[in-house]
């Protein structure tokens, strides 16, 4: 089954009038791993975001989908804790432990609660 991310980018080669073997050799990976990403055998490289982003001159509106598409097809999700103070851990942590429990509702919120936190700045 295709992921989001695989429709997204499906999309673009169709508006470019491209082939996926186009689109890999731009990415410098072979049509198979570009195919096994797509469908969610593999893991979405970490610079795809960007790179797709700059290749193909997405406006940020686009730019926003892909990664919306991308975080929708994550099968994984690493948390790089080294340096982080005990209480970032902690809430880490906790989330990881009680994500498989949460309600629908549960995790609505909490999605709607990360929308509230304004970026360092206050922008």
């Amino acid at each position: 089954m295709i992921s989001a991310f695989g429709e997204f980018v499906r999309d673009l080669r169709h508006k470019h009038s491209e082939l996926l073997k186009d689109m890999a050799e731009k990415l410098t990976v072979t049509s198979a791993f570009l195919s096994a990403v797509e469908v969610g055998r593999k893991s979405i490289p970490a610079d795809w975001c960007g790179k797709i982003a700059a290749l193909y001159a997405l406006p940020k509106a686009e730019a926003t989908k892909l990664q919306k598409a991308i975080d929708e097809s994550q099968r994984s999700v690493t948390i790089d804790l080294d340096g982080q103070s005990a209480a970032r851990r902690g809430v880490a942590v906790a989330l990881a432990r009680r994500f498989n429990e949460m309600s629908d509702e549960e995790l609505q919120q909490l999605r709607q609660n990360m929308f509230l936190l304004k970026p360092k700045g206050g922008k």
